[in-house]
C-alpha cells in the first residue's frame, strides 16, 4: 500500500511494486512526486546500484524549476528534463513515472499502437490507444518536448483520457493527479498488451478464435458502475448476524431503520458510561 502521506517513502515503494512487478529493469527508471512548487525525485543509478531497494533520504527534493532544496541536485535522475517539462505543462499533473515494462516496450519496439482492449483500460484511457513518440535520445531536451506534445494531443482528443506513451526502444513515461494513478496507466497499458501478446502466441490467425471486441461500451454505460446496486430485492427473507429473522426493505428503508437503531444506541451508551463512571469514582472514593 502506497504511504499517501510521506511522499519520500511513497517514491520507495512504487519503486519496489516496479520491480517486483516487472514493470522496470534494473538499467533505469524514474519517478517523481509534484506537491504544489516542489518537486521529490529519485536519485540517478537507482536500479543498477540499489536494485530498486531505495530510501527516503535517496530521494532529492527541488523547485518546478530544479533548483535543489534537499539532496544533491547532480544526482538527479539524467531522466528529470522529461519530469519538469510535464509539470510545467499540466498544472494537473503530481506526479510521474517513467520505466521499463517488458510488455509495452515490445510493442514500442515494433512502433505500434496499443489498443485499450481491456475493460478497465476502455474506461481509463476513454477508448484512445497508447501510442510512440519518435525514437529520441533519452534524458534529451527533444524527448521531453515530443512526450509533452503526446500528452497535449491526447489532451485535444480526450481530456478525460489517462496519459502515457510509449519511446521506442526506450520504455514508457506516465503522468497523473497522483502517485497512484500514474502507476495505474503503466499497469493497465501492460496488461492490455500482455493479453495481445498471449492472445497472438495462443491463436495466432486460427480461424475459429473471434478476437474481436463485441460490444463497444459508452460513457454512459461506463459511469453506471460507479452507481450503488442492491444486491437483493425487498421482501428477501434472511438470518441477520444476530441470529434473528430479518426481512430486507430496501436499502434506504434500512438504513432509516439503522439510524434510529443508532440513536437508541447512543441513549444507552451514554447512560452506561456515566453509571460506570459513577461505580469507579465511589470504589475509589471508599478506597481512598
Amino acid at each position: 500500500m502506497v504511504n499517501v502521506r510521506n511522499i519520500r517513502k511513497s517514491i520507495c515503494e512504487i519503486a519496489r511494486y516496479l520491480i517486483m512487478n516487472d514493470l522496470t529493469d534494473l538499467s533505469g527508471g524514474n519517478i517523481s512526486v509534484r506537491d504544489n512548487n516542489k518537486v521529490y525525485v529519485n536519485e540517478r543509478f537507482s536500479g543498477p546500484r540499489y536494485q530498486w531497494l531505495i530510501e527516503e533520504d535517496q530521494i532529492i527534493v527541488t523547485d518546478i524549476c530544479k533548483m535543489p532544496l534537499i539532496g544533491d541536485v547532480n544526482m538527479i535522475t539524467r531522466e528529470a528534463s522529461t519530469h519538469y517539462a510535464i509539470y510545467q505543462a499540466f498544472p494537473d499533473i503530481n506526479a510521474v513515472i517513467h520505466c521499463h515494462p517488458i510488455f509495452m516496450m515490445t510493442f514500442g519496439a515494433a512502433h505500434m499502437n496499443i489498443p485499450p482492449i481491456g475493460e478497465g483500460a476502455r474506461v481509463i484511457f476513454e477508448g484512445l490507444p497508447i501510442t510512440n513518440i519518435e525514437e529520441s535520445v533519452p534524458s534529451s531536451q527533444e524527448q521531453a518536448e515530443r512526450v509533452v506534445e503526446n500528452f497535449k494531443k491526447r489532451r485535444e482528443k480526450n481530456p478525460k483520457a489517462g496519459l502515457i506513451c510509449n519511446i521506442p526502444f526506450h520504455g514508457v513515461f506516465s503522468a497523473g493527479k497522483d502517485i497512484n494513478e500514474a502507476l495505474l496507466f503503466v499497469d493497465t497499458a501492460n496488461t492490455c498488451a500482455r493479453l495481445i501478446t498471449y492472445r497472438q502466441i495462443m491463436f495466432g490467425n486460427n480461424p475459429k478464435a473471434d478476437l474481436s471486441i463485441h460490444k463497444e461500451f459508452t460513457k454512459e454505460e461506463f459511469a453506471t458502475m460507479n452507481i450503488f446496486k442492491e444486491v437483493c430485492k425487498p421482501g428477501y427473507i434472511y438470518t441477520d448476524p444476530f441470529g434473528n429473522e430479518a426481512v430486507y426493505k430496501g436499502f434506504q428503508e434500512s438504513n432509516k431503520d439503522e439510524d434510529k437503531k443508532l440513536k437508541f444506541d447512543g441513549k444507552n451508551y451514554k447512560k452506561i458510561v456515566e453509571t460506570v463512571t459513577k461505580s469507579v469514582l465511589e470504589k475509589l472514593k471508599n478506597k481512598y
